[in-house]
């Protein structure tokens, strides 16, 4: 592992901004630091809110991410109302935390790391613990100790595995003082503590007892197989993205069953040599690596045999937490979601899943992180984690769970997947939004690819391309739950001056566009298992045809009818269809192109530039409609809010009273 230290980059900072510093390159190492993970520290002079000069401990606040720390993200808590703590002999969980709150010189910052009074009892400036990969294998080992000392020999101290809090912060500081020229510390099943008289000190042993520990794993990964060697091979790419597409409904359907989630893919080589090696099946089922592994990924993944009917697998797995969970629990507890976060498939690869991408893909990235440690531990001696009562005292340990508090209240549409077509006119971009902003992950679909980061092209009128695109929505997060079929296009011409060209496209878009789209969307919903909302953007013209726009009425309302069906097909399946009878949405609308404006504006025998304003005069409120007034009807009936609404036309055109729905 590289040492990072710049000293030209160092040079004239103070001893927070050193901090902060060399936090952030310790949280940019991935194998150093998994996401949220790890905790430093520095001891300096600050004044309190009277300009009084304190001794103030500055320790990394829970919930922050080390590799974007900043300043504020580091409580400063008054060393000299913290210390004399240490001569308590006992203290709980919920007394240790009011006491650092009341050390705390301001009420703004955030919560202290757990870990605080650890950094508080050690009498060095400067501390950093981390969870290096190469240093787990080492303390989740069945002879850790004998490899430790091997290693570094007495500059570190062995710490028996003690929960994080008082009790292990005095046993540390107890342990360093007996042994004053170590130079950090090796906690059982926890990872690494080093310090120093500055932050480079801290900093650059924590680089050398790490690359110490990667040098010997790399060498003996050259002379022994990992993990018994391989004993499935790895399908073919085209193979394992077929499984993915019969199973992935399956898999989302099952395991939301309490809460949605969304799936993530990770076939790394890394990823793949362990789920295909002999002894992966029994390993993976002993622990995690750290309390933070066990945070995101549970105590155990699932591991599957990808011969059989998955379901019943993953029920069995969340069966067995359930017993888990009565076997320990305690007064007071609830018992957390019992479907796997982790699933792990012998010639696939690894299927993550999370409250959005962001979440599956830190569940894999620290997965990664446990798939490497349990590889080397396993070249020097068994992998050895936390025995089941302890690992059940972890993984329901309120400090621990008081980290994912800290995350937002989430928003209606969190964890649900959605697709807009016709992304890109005003509605479209609008839904979008509104989607977005409510907390769906939304793919925008278009003819051309929009600078959305999930944008996709889509052909709605091209049976290939409307497959190529819901599979890859399917391969990418694992599944849909709102469609949002909005793509279309309009001819302005009277039936005998319509040319069949005219006719046809129209219907393409209009009509056949919407069922392919609708049909390939139909076929992951249903074996989800999970419901669904289809909402189609119809047209005041369903139901109140004007002249010159015969193309366009005829084909819209057979999209009209198209929803009606859906919704007498699917509703067994929880799956809900209703549509929305927007009129005259001009602003950036693709629809109402110059073309378009000049021809409608000639059917109704006025100047163009009172076209606008023709529609809104038509209307009972007198109001102009904009795409944003449809995104807002297409949220209610995204949500649970219409969950009892299918087959509906909700108009949105100001009340045109020819085009009531009777």
């Amino acid at each position: 592992m590289k040492n990072l230290w710049n000293d030209k980059e160092a040079k004239g900072l103070n001893r927070l901004e050193q901090l902060v510093y060399r936090s952030r390159l310790i949280g940019s190492e991935p194998k150093l630091c998994v996401w949220g993970g790890g905790n430093t520290s520095t001891k300096w002079e600050e004044k309190d809110f009277q300009g009084r000069p304190r001794r103030v401990l500055r320790v990394k606040g829970s919930g922050s991410d080390l590799k974007v720390s900043e300043p504020k993200h580091f409580t400063p808590l008054d060393l000299d109302l913290v210390l004399p703590v240490y001569d308590r002999e006992s203290m709980t969980d919920e007394d240790m935390v009011s006491f650092i709150e009341h050390c705390m010189l301001s009420p703004k910052a955030p919560r202290a790391s757990i870990e605080a009074l650890l950094h508080a009892f050690l009498d060095y400036p400067d501390i950093d613990h981390t969870h290096a990969d190469a240093i787990l294998a080492v303390t989740n080992n069945a002879r850790g100790r004998e490899l430790a000392k091997k290693l570094f020999g007495n500059e570190l101290v062995w710490v028996p595995y003690v929960k994080p809090g008082f009790t292990l912060s005095k046993v540390v500081a107890d342990l360093v003082r007996e042994n004053p020229k170590a130079r950090g510390a090796i906690l059982e099943h926890h990872g690494l503590i080093t310090w120093g008289e500055d932050s480079k000190e801290s900093y650059s042993r924590t680089i050398d007892y790490v690359t110490r520990a990667e040098k010997f794993f790399a060498k003996r990964e050259k002379a022994y197989s990992i993990l018994g060697g391989q004993k499935v091979k790895t399908l073919p790419e085209e193979a394992r993205k077929e499984w993915l597409r019969k199973n992935y409904p399956v898999i989302r359907g099952v395991v939301s069953k309490n809460k949605l989630v969304i799936l993530r893919y990770d076939d790394k080589p890394e990823v793949l040599e362990f789920v295909n090696s002999k002894l992966a099946p029994k390993v993976s089922q002993i622990g995690p690596a750290t309390p933070d592994h066990m945070l995101r990924t549970k105590r155990v993944p699932l591991f599957v045999d990808p011969k059989k009917p998955l379901a019943p697998q993953i029920e069995t797995y969340a069966e067995n937490h359930r017993r888990y969970y009565e076997k320990h629990k305690q007064p007071g507890m609830f018992m957390l979601d019992p479907y796997p976060v982790v699933i792990l498939v012998p010639g696939i690869g690894m299927i993550t899943t999370g409250k959005d991408a962001i979440c599956a893909d830190i569940v894999a990235e620290i997965y990664e992180h446990a798939i490497q440690v349990q590889k080397d531990a396993s070249l020097w001696a068994p992998y050895k984690s936390l025995s089941e009562k302890l690992a059940f005292e972890m993984e329901y340990w309120s400090m621990e769970l008081y980290k994912l508090s800290l995350a937002p209240n989430e928003k209606p549409l969190a964890r649900k997947i959605a697709l807009v077509t016709g992304a890109e006119g005003a509605i479209g971009r609008a839904i979008v939004k509104k989607l977005r902003d409510q907390g769906a992950q939304v793919i925008a679909a278009d003819l051309k690819k929009g600078s959305d980061p999930f944008s996709i092209t889509l052909d709605v009128t091209s049976e290939k391309s409307v497959t190529a695109a819901i599979d890859k929505i399917l391969l990418t997060f694992g599944g849909i739950d709102i469609l949002v079929s909005n793509a279309g296009i309009a001819t302005v011409a009277s039936l005998t001056d319509l040319k069949l060209e005219q006719w046809e496209k129209n219907l393409a878009v209009n009509a056949t566009g919407h069922f392919l789209v609708t049909r390939e969307i139909l076929r992951i919903m249903r074996p989800q298992g999970i419901g669904g909302s289809i909402i189609f953007i119809t047209t005041k013209n369903v139901l109140a045809p004007g002249k010159d726009f015969g193309a366009y009425s005829s084909s819209k309302s057979a999209q009209a009818q198209l929803c009606r069906i859906v919704a007498i097909e699917n509703g067994e399946f929880g799956i809900r269809a209703n549509m929305i009878n927007p009129d005259g949405i001009f602003e950036g609308s693709g629809l109402w192109n110059e073309k378009v404006r000049k021809d409608r504006a000639e059917s109704y025998k006025i100047p163009e530039n009172e076209l606008e304003d023709f529609y809104r005069k038509r209307n009972l409120l007198k109001i102009r409609v904009t795409g944003e007034d449809v995104a807002e009807s297409v949220l209610f009936l995204a949500s649970d809010k219409s969950a009892k609404t299918t087959g509906c036309i909700l108009t949105v055109d100001g009340g045109v009273k020819e085009a009531f729905p009777r």
